[in-house]
């Protein structure tokens, strides 16, 4: 590995940590624990910053294969998304389960109303309904007129430009 390759690794590992730790970062990057921990410790990063310093980040690597924080911190929040989700469903699910048990006045209580409101919103974030029912599709046809139509419409413009014609010719000389 190049030396340029080796400090930008680095740097996206440094930037990576800051975000979500030291081992979650290691793991993401696909490195070794102890030689993050390592790098951390002989680079004096302060993981306690909030933003890390950008100086010396135009390189990055060469080699596909290794990751770089973008494309780590990508897959975690997708993996974390995804879990997320399940979550949420199944939250959602457990609600609608125990509100299938109690009895009609409960339910429209305003303190349960709400709360079922407020899980059907979840509910369908986590299952993405609302973003299905978004989607229509319009189609929208316009007749074009035929060459007679045409002719027609020309000629009543043709008469409305004489009338517009002898109107100012009659207020130019009204002045």
């Amino acid at each position: 590995m190049l030396k340029a390759d080796f400090q930008t690794l680095q740097a996206e590992t440094r930037l990576l940590a800051l975000q979500i730790g030291l081992r979650p970062a290691a793991r993401a990057m696909h490195l070794d624990e102890e030689r993050v921990k390592k790098w951390a410790q002989r680079g004096k990063w302060n993981m306690r910053a909030l933003s890390p310093a950008l100086d010396g980040y135009a390189h990055r690597p060469k080699s596909p294969e290794i990751p770089n924080a973008v494309r780590a911190m990508t897959q975690i929040l997708e993996s974390e998304g995804h879990r997320t989700r399940l979550g949420m469903a199944r939250t959602a699910r457990r609600a609608f389960e125990h509100c299938d048990d109690l009895p009609d006045r409960k339910l429209l209580e305003v303190g349960t109303a709400i709360a079922l409101d407020k899980h059907r919103a979840v509910a369908e974030s986590a299952h993405g309904w609302r973003n299905a029912a978004t989607q229509v599709a319009v189609q929208v046809n316009v007749p074009m007129p035929t060459q007679q139509e045409r002719d027609e419409m020309r000629q009543l413009d043709a008469k409305l430009d004489a009338f517009a014609k002898l109107l100012k010719a009659n207020t130019s000389e009204a002045q």
